[in-house]
């Protein structure tokens, strides 16, 4: 599926399905399928960015999907089930949590922080409380991936982000002063791990492939990206679904026997709907331009302020709310 990855621009390109593996049985290697189709969209010369995937996919083994992925160029932006929080892998002292990696010393009141918040232990404003302590841990990359995947991290007190008594000279430097002191465990102190004893670390694609994701999990640039993106993918499951169209999910709309043949009947109702969704797509644009419709602006899950508004005697219900206040 294409879709925009801008929360900002829902709408800035139609949602089309671009590739799809022969049809398999529900549920039956999710991944390794999903790579099936990648890997043509990649063979027709379409651009790589971000890939949303759901709990399933996140669930698949790292060599059949997560890894080949990225290999192709996609950036994940994966969610995790209930066993899949917290710690779920380390390398060179470094613990990854929910996608990316931290100081092996995080508290675990941190690191269980999106646990906790599933279980109802804590409520979402203490949750993105403990998320925002949590991210001052997190190991900075000192650049992109080089082109076979590794990407060289240093811990926080290495990039002039946090004091820590295991890196000396960031307990001296201006540029640290107020910021987060991390509280050294017994055990590290007395066998420091290498993320400790080096600036830097080089952490190789295989490290915690299976969980792996660029975006930190939780925070609202991850929040926004994979919601657009799922939203686009289970708006076009019900868009092709559709009975008056191609009723993608009446069988009785399919009589032929076979994978194979009901493949390639598939693959036509999708061609059908994306030309239903282009076609729809530019009658839009074209009436925007005219000025004959206008773009409806995105709507957000949470209710304005304006849903609490009292009724004001001699005002009109539908008057507009004041306009932002300049400087």
């Amino acid at each position: 599926m294409t879709g925009s990855d801008d929360p900002a621009d829902v709408a800035a390109i139609p949602s089309l399905a671009i590739g799809m593996a022969p049809l398999h049985r529900p549920s039956y290697e999710p991944g390794l399928n999903a790579i099936v189709a990648l890997a043509s969209v990649h063979a027709r010369g379409h651009p790589a960015h971000f890939l949303a995937a759901d709990r399933a996919y996140t669930n698949a083994k790292a060599e059949k999907f997560q890894l080949p992925a990225r290999a192709l160029g996609y950036r994940l932006v994966l969610d995790y089930k209930k066993d899949q929080l917290g710690i779920q892998d380390s390398f060179a002292g470094f613990v990854q949590i929910e996608g990316w990696w931290y100081s092996p010393s995080i508290p675990p009141v941190l690191a269980n922080a999106t646990a906790d918040y599933r279980n109802g232990v804590i409520d979402e404003e203490l949750y993105h409380k403990r998320l925002e302590e949590r991210w001052l841990y997190r190991a900075r990359a000192r650049s992109h991936p080089d082109a076979e995947g590794h990407i060289r991290v240093s811990c926080p007190a290495s990039c002039g982000m946090a004091r820590c008594e295991l890196k000396p000279a960031s307990l001296t430097l201006a540029a640290t002063r107020g910021k987060l002191r991390i509280p050294v465990r017994p055990d590290i102190r007395a066998d420091p791990p290498l993320s400790c004893r080096q600036a830097s670390v080089t952490i190789p694609p295989e490290a915690g492939a299976k969980f792996a994701q660029e975006l930190l999990f939780g925070s609202p640039e991850w929040d926004g990206v994979y919601s657009t993106l799922r939203n686009s993918i289970e708006g076009f499951n019900g868009y092709v679904k559709d009975g008056a169209h191609e009723a993608l999910g009446d069988p009785g709309r399919r009589r032929l026997r076979g994978v194979a043949a009901q493949s390639v009947l598939v693959a036509f109702q999708l061609f059908a709907a994306n030309l239903r969704k282009i076609a729809a797509f530019l009658a839009e644009e074209e009436a925007i331009a005219e000025g004959s419709v206008r773009r409806l602006p995105r709507r957000r899950r949470t209710q304005s302020i304006h849903a609490w508004r009292p009724a004001v005697p001699g005002a009109q219900s539908s008057a507009a709310p004041d306009p932002p206040c300049t400087v």
